[in-house]
């Protein structure tokens, strides 16, 4: 089965991808602005999204180093998943608002990925 055989490489593309938003982290400003088109003001809200970027990148190198070990997948994976739902259905019940115009693309990618991922928690 190729997702079976191939779910290293995807932990790999996935992870490279979900860590993007460390550009948050680095640049909070430039970082919004590229990613999401959001403008940020507020300086707790620029603080919050910096943390959110920081995370996206830890998250994503945990997606790579379950890639290059295996027997850290599953709870990677399971974890992963999780935070990637959870973040569609955060993005899906704030659809119109202005904040979340720029994260639709993000929860699509994210909703493709826990599918992927719980098909893989199923299969393997």
């Amino acid at each position: 089965m190729p997702l079976i055989t191939h779910f290293a490489a995807v932990l790999y593309l996935t992870g490279v991808i979900t860590a993007s938003p460390i550009l948050i982290f680095l640049a909070p400003s430039p970082g919004l602005r590229a990613l999401f088109k959001l403008e940020m003001a507020d300086e707790a809200g620029r603080f919050f999204a910096t943390h959110w970027g920081l995370l996206c990148g830890l998250i994503g190198a945990a997606l790579v180093y379950a890639g290059l070990h295996p027997e850290v997948r599953e709870p990677v994976v399971l974890g992963v998943m999780a935070e990637k739902a959870a973040l569609v259905v955060m993005v899906a019940l704030n659809w119109n608002r202005p904040f979340a115009r720029g994260m639709k693309l993000t929860a699509f990618f994210d909703g493709a990925c826990s599918l992927i991922f719980a098909a893989w928690l199923l299969l393997h």
